[in-house]
């Protein structure tokens, strides 16, 4: 005996009728673009991650930690026969040197989370 095929109807839900149906891509891309398509991909390349603050910010972060950098270098020895322990151990070398290095840090610090 053969069965018998029964009609269905398909099964379509209140929300599938809602939802709107993909439109097909064409099979080939249009060679040529739009001044506006141009345009557009251009803008979305030359995006910079940070704006124009941030990087003044972080041009003075650098600019103070060279800054303490030269203040711990310094001058030299009057006579390499002498050993002076106040040059080279001075308040300048020992500490407004790293502090100015460590504020240079945090103004880069700050410019990097300020976005």
């Amino acid at each position: 005996m053969a069965k018998k095929k029964r009609a269905t109807k398909p099964v379509t839900s209140p929300t599938a009728a809602a939802q709107p149906r993909p439109v097909a891509a064409p099979a080939r891309p249009s060679a040529v673009r739009t001044e506006e398509q141009v345009y557009t991909e251009a803008s979305e390349v030359n995006t910079l991650v940070f704006g124009r603050a941030t990087y003044l910010w972080v041009g003075i972060g650098i600019a103070l930690m060279l800054l303490g950098m030269a203040l711990m270098a310094g001058g030299s020895m009057p006579s390499a026969d002498v050993w002076d322990e106040s040059i080279i151990y001075s308040f300048r070398r020992i500490t407004l040197a790293p502090m100015v290095i460590l504020a240079g840090l945090g103004v880069v610090t700050y410019a990097i989370l300020k976005k």
